[in-house]
């Protein structure tokens, strides 16, 4: 699927009037704001993706293979258990997750290129990736939305913004109904949220996620600058100046924290 085209359309954070902005609803939707915005597909907090015409709906269906319920469906199970990552990368980010934990603190990019050597890594091969990392995806939104203890552990941001949105993407061509759309959120929303702690971190992971993704791991500025646009919709929705969605929702939902608790009591 292409990166450009009809997705790099200019997009505005208004929100549909016909659904609430401050709901449980709104608040598990908004897990899929930076790739509905970014397609777009219409306002982030409307399930029925009502932004898609005919034709951006029929390159949908052949670009994602989605012809049918049956494909939409496989689909969501593919975003929520095959995550488009390397091995590689993944061994990156586990480093500097381990490294914070043991020191307290967020590490230096030196330090994080030292502790990648000390566990067999290739400091200069390794280096592209953690300055990507490190230093784009700051400068691409502001360091007043990516503080200094904001920084990337996972990737997997990337494919939960696409499968929020492809469940609403199924309203539209007609798989489903918005009942549906809803509870299908709902899980993903339950299932996704304990790997992440702020709708920050939500943000920052889909921005490298997706850079990584079309680049095929090239984090430089080039890769940004083609691929990082959604970098201004993160920083419009982290802006309470801006009326952004993620800057005034609470983290996490009331309801997933229930939701929780009820499957962690079953399980018992």
């Amino acid at each position: 699927m292409s990166a450009t085209g009809w997705f790099m359309r200019p997009q505005r954070l208004a929100p549909s009037e016909l659904y609430s902005t401050e709901d449980t609803e709104a608040n598990e939707i908004a897990l899929g704001l930076l790739q509905i915005s970014s397609l777009p597909s219409g306002p982030w907090n409307d399930p029925t993706a009502p932004g898609l015409g005919t034709e951006e709906k029929a390159l949908l269906a052949e670009q994602w293979g989605i012809h049918d319920r049956a494909d939409w469906l496989g689909m969501i199970d593919h975003l929520t258990t095959v995550r488009r990552r390397r091995h590689g990368w993944m061994l990156h980010l586990a480093v500097r997750n381990d490294l914070h934990t043991a020191l307290g603190r967020v590490p230096t990019m030196k330090e994080w290129l030292a502790a990648i050597a000390d566990e067999g890594g290739d400091r200069r091969d390794a280096r592209p990736f953690v300055r990507g990392i490190e230093q784009e995806v700051s400068r691409r939104v502001g360091k007043d939305v990516v503080t200094p203890d904001l920084y990337v552990r996972t990737l997997d941001a990337y494919a939960l913004g696409q499968v929020v949105a492809m469940t609403t993407w199924g309203v539209a061509l007609g798989y489903a109904d918005v009942a549906e759309a809803r509870r299908i959120i709902h899980r993903i929303s339950v299932d996704t949220r304990p790997s992440f702690v702020s709708w920050a971190k939500i943000g920052v992971s889909y921005i490298a996620g997706r850079v990584m993704h079309w680049s095929d791991g090239d984090l430089d500025e080039d890769s940004f600058e083609k691929y990082g646009d959604s970098s201004p919709v993160f920083a419009s929705a982290s802006t309470a100046k801006r009326n952004g969605p993620w800057a005034t929702m609470p983290w996490p939902a009331v309801i997933d924290q229930r939701s929780r608790r009820r499957h962690q009591y079953r399980i018992t």
